[in-house]
């Protein structure tokens, strides 16, 4: 008959995970000689890569290796980094041989955005494992919040979850009409349920939810087989002593108490033995015996109350734990709040900053393009002034010339007249109406400079500059006021 293969662990994790598994690729820390990836294979994995950080399992596991699916690297190996966000979900079947933390991080990087990582740590106050990993590996494990946070500061959705030992009968109705309505009975156990052998983080980076509640059966020839195996070759653990400091101090108290009242008992038994064999102090042994009796019973008595007291401040730590523990799930959840809030004002922040920024840019821009526009309007100003000032000077030339011309017809009149009174007698009729038309003729002429001569002055005060020839306006004297 052939021997039944030794069972691990880790067998339960593939079963509880096999939603995640089926159709995906999946990355697995472990152990390269182990079953972990031929289970995940079986359960509807896509492809399976296991990570081992010793060479030679790895060497050992390829050479056996007859499926193209399973592949096998050391942890070392450079080709691990070139894949990352290449999985769908991440295993780690014993965070506790490892560095825990780079390990973690390792684990989430080679994950895709939507990928989930099942990591079980082995808890180090189980008394008494149900299975062991063959060739168990050395590591330090961390306690149920230790894990918690480590992982927590990787991934932003974890729920803890305990792989408890479960053993026992199933009482089934051979002649149950349907599908029977299973029962759980566990008044048998203390508490109900058995210490942890593993505490597993569910961790990714939106919620994932599997059940809340699994029981795996596992074959009981197995089962038997692998725990006669590893106890043939490794003793069986002590017990782990108690986290806290009080249960400690608690345990071991009531372990001296029940020490001493070993001793007393052994110390009765003693006395009546010697009382049953010693005739010739049948008397006085029997007062004696009676009264280490009664003191015997008083210290038992107060034994028990020393025990029950005992037991009354494990209960009491037990609560003031319990409170401590909710208080600090309290503080972290107000601290992951109070990150997000941060981690919003920053963002906030960040867009303001970015707001300012732009606005501070364009306010520059403007500022080029209205300098820009300036100094076009400055230019433009200066050569719209400096021609402006052409033509006023122009015109001042022309206003001087017509100026000169008025004071020679001015002249030429007054000499006319001068000459027109000389020869008054002189001449005829005729000549005087002649002479009478041309100086007509010319005063018009001398008129209609004048007009000019005020137009362009007037049209000089508009612009502001008033401008005659050296400074003021001659007057125009008519031909014949002189005379008179």
């Amino acid at each position: 008959m052939t021997e039944p293969s030794l069972l691990e662990p880790s067998i339960a994790l593939a079963a509880y995970a096999e939603p995640l598994a089926a159709n995906r690729r999946v990355l697995v820390f472990g152990n390269a000689l182990g079953s972990l990836a031929v289970q995940l294979m079986e359960r509807g994995a896509r492809a399976v890569h296991v990570c081992d950080p010793d060479a030679l399992r790895v060497s050992e596991a390829t050479a056996r290796n007859r499926s193209t699916q399973i592949s096998f690297s050391s942890l070392a190996d450079s080709d691990l980094s070139l894949r990352e966000g290449a999985f769908d979900l991440s295993l780690i079947d014993n965070l506790g041989a490892y560095d825990a933390v780079p390990l973690i991080r390792t684990a989430k990087r080679a994950l895709g955005s939507r990928g989930v990582a099942v990591i079980a740590c082995p808890n180090s106050e189980a008394a008494f494992p149900l299975l062991r990993e063959k060739g168990e590996r050395a590591g330090t494990s961390l306690d149920y919040y230790a894990l918690y946070d480590a992982v927590a500061a990787e991934f932003e959705h974890v729920r803890m979850l305990g792989q408890t030992p479960f053993v026992g009968y199933a009482i089934a109705d051979f002649s149950a009409s349907g599908e029977p309505e299973p029962a759980l009975d566990t008044s048998l156990v203390p508490g109900g349920a058995e210490e942890p052998d593993f505490f597993i983080a569910l961790a990714s980076n939106q919620d994932v939810r599997l059940d809340e509640f699994a029981v795996i059966q596992l074959p009981t020839r197995r089962v038997l087989a692998s725990v006669n195996a590893v106890s043939a070759v490794a003793p069986v653990a002590p017990v782990a002593p108690v986290a806290a400091s009080v249960q400690n101090e608690a345990i071991q108290l009531a372990k001296a108490r029940e020490a001493e009242l070993a001793r007393l008992n052994q110390w009765l038994k003693e006395l009546e033995s010697r009382a049953s064999t010693a005739d010739e102090r049948a008397d006085h042994s029997e007062t004696e015996l009676e009264a280490e009796r009664a003191k015997l019973e008083a210290e038992g008595v107060a034994l028990e109350a020393e025990r029950r007291a005992s037991a009354a401040l494990k209960t009491q730590h037990e609560k003031e734990m319990s409170a401590a523990r909710a208080e600090l799930s309290a503080l972290r959840t107000q601290a992951t709040n109070l990150r997000a809030d941060a981690s919003h004002k920053a963002s906030e922040l960040s867009r303001v900053t970015s707001d300012l920024a732009r606005l501070t840019s364009e306010l520059a821009e403007r500022n080029r393009q209205l300098a820009e526009q300036t100094q076009k309007l400055e230019q433009g100003s200066a050569v719209e002034l400096g021609e402006f000032e052409r033509q006023l000077a122009e015109r001042g030339s022309e206003v001087r010339r017509l100026e000169q011309d008025l004071r020679t017809a001015e002249r030429t009149g007054r000499e006319l007249v001068r000459e027109l009174e000389r020869r008054t007698g002189e001449q005829s009729k005729h000549a005087s109406l002649e002479l009478e038309r041309a100086l007509a003729e010319r005063e018009a002429d001398l008129q209609a400079s004048a007009w000019t001569i005020e137009s362009l002055s007037l049209r000089l005060e508009l612009a502001g500059k008033p401008v005659t020839a050296e400074g003021s306006s001659p007057e125009i004297a008519l031909p014949g006021e002189e005379a008179r």
